[in-house]
Parts: C-alpha cells; sequence; structure tokens
C-alpha cells in the first residue's frame, strides 16, 4: 500500500461588510426630484427600460405606492423601487416588464460573484387583466451580459438564459424576498436585466393568499447588488489519484449544507471520480455548487531506452526494445545511420527493431516521439541518443 496522499482544499472568505458593490444606484434612488411620471427611465439612471412599461415608485419625490399598486409597500433600501409584470398573457403577447441595469466595472473572467435582489409582489385589484388578486411565480431572475439587451421580442419575453433566478414561486406579500446566488463570469459582463425570461407555460405559480380569480403576477424590486463572492463555494473540478483523498471544508457561520447523498455539514470527503454537488444555505442566500472530480495516472511516466542491443540469437538482448510503464497515447520511433538514411520506423511500442536489415555491427541513431496522460493533459515528449548494434 503506497504512502496515502492528502489533499486539504481550504476556502477563504472575505468579509460581506467590505465586498464592493459594482451595481450603479443599487437602491433605484431617484436622480431627480420632484417626478411627475411613473416612468422609470426618466428618474433612476442609469436603470431605463427598452420594452415593456415598469413602473417607479418614490413617495417622497411625488411617486407614491398606493393600496392598489405597492400594498403600502416602503422600499426595502433607500426610498425608491420599481414595479414589473412578470406573468399573464394577452392576445399571443406575455406581460413581461424588463428594468436594465450598469456594473461600475467589467466583470473579471474566471471569477466568481455574488448576485442578490430583493422582490415583493403585489396583491393587485381590478384592472383589465386583473381581478381581485395575483400570482406568485418563480423565474424571476437575472441576466448579466456583456452587451445591451435591447432588442424587442415579438411575445415579448427575453430568449436568454439568466444567472440567478427563483427556483420557487415568491408568494409573501409582508416582507421583502431575497433572491440569491452565485456565479462565475465569463469576463466582459456589465449590464443587468431583471424580469422573467420564460414563458408563463415554463413558469410555476401559486394564487397570493386571498386572491379570488387572479391572472397575473406583478413585482416590486429593490437593492440589486453584485460583488466577488463572499459565500462558500467549491473548488475549481480537480482530478483524484489512487489511494488520493479530498478533504473539503466549506463550514462558515450562519450556512448550512445539504450534499448530493443526503449528507449535511460543511465538510465532506472524497474518495472516488464523481460529480459532486452541495446545497448552501445562509438567512438570505440559498444556491447549489457542483464539483466534478475526474481519475487520472498521478505517477510519472517513465519510458526506458536501451543503448545497445546484440541479435546474435542466443534470446537475450536480441532486439532493440522500448518499454514504457504507462499507457501511451501516440509513440513514433525511428532509426537511422550516421548518413542519415532511415533503416527502421514504428508507430507501436509493442514492435521492436531486429537489426536484420543491417549487415554488420555499428552504432546507429533514433528518434522517438511520444504522449501520455498526466494530471487532465497530454505530454508530448521527444528523445533522440545513439544505439550500438553488436553482432
Amino acid at each position: 500500500m503506497g504512502r496515502l496522499l492528502k489533499l486539504i482544499i481550504c476556502i477563504l472568505f472575505l468579509n460581506t461588510i467590505s465586498a464592493q458593490n459594482l451595481v450603479e444606484n443599487p437602491s433605484l434612488e431617484a436622480t431627480q426630484c420632484p417626478i411627475f411620471s411613473p416612468n422609470l427611465s426618466d428618474f433612476i439612471s442609469p436603470w431605463t427600460t427598452y420594452f415593456g412599461g415598469p413602473d417607479y415608485f418614490e413617495p417622497n419625490c411625488g411617486i407614491a405606492g398606493t393600496s392598489s399598486t405597492t400594498n403600502n409597500s416602503q422600499a426595502f433600501d433607500g426610498q425608491g423601487f420599481a414595479g414589473i409584470s412578470v406573468y399573464g398573457q394577452t392576445g399571443g403577447l406575455f406581460h413581461r416588464d424588463y428594468i436594465h441595469g450598469q456594473l461600475t466595472d467589467p466583470l473579471e473572467a474566471g471569477k466568481y460573484y455574488r448576485v442578490t435582489f430583493f422582490v415583493k409582489p403585489v396583491f393587485l385589484m381590478g384592472g383589465a387583466n386583473m381581478d381581485n388578486g395575483s400570482y406568485g411565480v418563480d423565474n424571476i431572475a437575472m441576466v448579466i451580459t456583456d452587451t445591451i439587451l435591447d432588442t424587442v421580442p415579438s411575445d415579448n419575453v427575453l430568449n436568454v438564459v439568466p444567472q440567478i433566478r427563483s427556483v420557487t414561486p415568491i408568494v409573501n406579500t409582508s416582507f421583502w424576498t431575497p433572491i440569491c446566488g452565485v456565479f462565475r463570469a465569463k469576463g466582459g459582463e456589465e449590464h443587468i436585466t431583471i424580469g422573467n425570461f420564460n414563458v408563463d407555460s415554463e413558469t410555476t405559480f401559486a394564487p397570493l393568499t386571498g386572491s379570488v380569480s387572479p391572472a397575473d403576477a406583478y413585482y416590486l424590486v429593490d437593492f440589486v447588488e453584485v460583488v466577488e463572492t463572499d459565500f462558500p463555494q467549491l473548488p475549481e473540478d480537480t482530478i483524484i489519484c489512487l489511494q488520493e483523498r479530498i478533504d473539503l471544508d466549506l463550514r462558515q457561520i450562519d450556512f448550512t449544507y445539504t450534499w448530493q447523498d443526503g449528507s449535511t455539514g460543511g465538510t465532506y470527503l472524497i474518495t472516488q471520480p464523481g460529480t459532486y454537488y452541495v446545497d448552501i444555505n445562509s438567512p438570505s442566500c440559498s444556491y447549489s455548487d457542483t464539483l466534478i472530480v475526474e481519475s487520472a495516472e498521478c505517477f510519472d511516466c517513465k519510458v526506458f531506452v536501451p543503448n545497445a542491443f546484440t541479435p546474435n540469437g542466443d534470446n537475450t538482448n536480441d532486439v532493440f526494445r522500448i518499454q514504457a510503464n504507462c499507457e501511451l497515447v501516440s509513440y513514433r520511433l525511428q532509426i537511422f545511420d550516421r548518413w542519415g538514411k532511415k533503416h527502421f520506423e514504428s508507430t507501436d511500442i509493442d514492435v521492436s527493431w531486429d537489426g536484420a536489415n543491417v549487415g554488420k555491427s555499428d552504432t546507429y541513431m533514433y528518434t522517438l516521439e511520444y504522449q501520455f496522460d498526466a494530471l487532465r493533459k497530454t505530454e508530448t515528449l521527444t528523445r533522440k541518443g545513439r544505439i550500438n548494434l553488436l553482432k
């Protein structure tokens, strides 16, 4: 039994307080006052919309919420907040509003970011498409892109895949609910879009308490945050070698963890290759993370090349044989005399040179190129040398 190797992966975290929010005007505060219209594009720069009719509410600047539009809600942070339609359909067009924001700096490729924004469903009364109530839905989401999503879709639904979304219907009208997640940036993302990016048939809904015959869903949105992640996360996909183990330690105060095998706790031991995932929960955020562990040859690949052989028929060292202690992906051996004439070539390590095609003892030159897999990548090596053929 070889020595047991132990790989310790420690996760270090930044303090939440020190994390810098990259969202411009994250609390959706009015940039001018008084306000004479609920059109948010005019009053909360750089937030805007390219289609739909998002609303803006800021009671201190003239546009206050009413019982029929905001349930007399107070902002989650600051004074202002937006309202968007996220469910319902009329004449083949879905009721969708999207609000678009901006980051102070583009995201960096390969870095992980935590995204959080707060929503509250509103119990709507009356209207052409509403009758005494409203739905709570899932799929309220955010997508962060490197270009502005300013094209009006034919059915009013933006056809993109968001990085962060709610996975269960949000139905509590008494308080703001956080939608949160962690994702890895591709690089260059700097535009935010919030809304429902799924059609109604792909969206789960549930009537809000007291709803009689709801047909729509309308949500208030406030305080949007994008920061370099300060939450626990799994490491990068990795490899595991024979007799090796990986000890994961994600422990952090106020977080709970549920792994794919049903076990709980912030530590987890991996001894076999496979796909591992964990649900991570804090008082304000829930998200899932995945780690792929592959097996690999972790020892050095050694190739032995003799410097002489004696093809004299005594069954001892009669052929020029190359040997390896690992499986080769590719192999090519060529043998030349001192004038550069090629006398032998093989792409199979099991095919050796017996020297029968040359007539006398001499010194020959060989060139050997071979590839082997090591730690999830392919190594290519080339060797050259002399062979003494003794007859």
